[in-house]
């Protein structure tokens, strides 16, 4: 069995930071008008991508540095200024100190999550049969970004819009490789889809 360590956590929470930030980079290049930017600060990542975006927070804060009041006030500023709540994620690895700090400045966690991973090693059986797997060419944005909602849109049909456009970003952010898998040599319907960020 693999146990988490810091080490472990600081390489997650960098690579969801940087994610979110080249998605925020994405966002902006669509439409200069959607004041999505980001900053490095503290050893983590601030994001804003619009004051309803789930990528609008912070990532990795107390990890590589010690949280401090400083810090905490540079990002409040980073998301008070664009009309964005306030929103941290910590690692339980960022310790009790960083904890408390938020909490005396009125923070309450709403949300405890868990990264899962395993160890990679080749697959027993190479493909399966009727199963093709593909990377999208330049002109599959739109039917990607359609599986992509399609997929996380079936319990919230109502979000089918905001995850249209989640899914245009995440195929226009730079590094990002989008896959489509397709049953029986359909291309008109593909079976699902994935994104990777490099």
């Amino acid at each position: 069995m693999v146990f988490s360590d810091l080490a472990l956590s600081q390489r997650l929470e960098r690579a969801e930071g940087f994610a979110c930030a080249q998605y925020a980079q994405a966002r902006r290049q669509m439409d200069a008008l959607s004041g999505a930017e980001w900053m490095e600060l503290a050893g983590g990542f601030v994001v804003f991508d619009g004051v309803d975006s789930p990528c609008t927070q912070t990532f990795g804060l107390g990890l590589t540095e010690e949280l401090t009041t400083p810090t905490l006030d540079r990002a409040e500023a980073f998301f008070l200024d664009r009309g964005a709540a306030v929103m941290h994620e910590l690692s339980p690895f960022a310790g009790v100190g960083a904890q408390d700090l938020l909490c005396s400045r009125g923070y309450k966690p709403f949300e405890l999550s868990s990264v899962l991973y395993r160890t990679v090693s080749e697959p027993e059986s190479g493909r399966r049969d009727g199963l093709s797997v593909r990377v999208t060419g330049p002109d599959e944005a739109g039917l990607w970004a359609k599986i992509s909602a399609e997929g996380w849109a079936h319990d919230h049909p109502e979000l089918m819009q905001v995850l249209l456009q989640l899914g245009a970003v995440s195929a226009a952010r730079e590094g990002s490789v989008c896959f489509l898998a397709e049953a029986d040599g359909e291309q008109e319907r593909p079976a699902f889809c994935a994104c990777m960020s490099a």
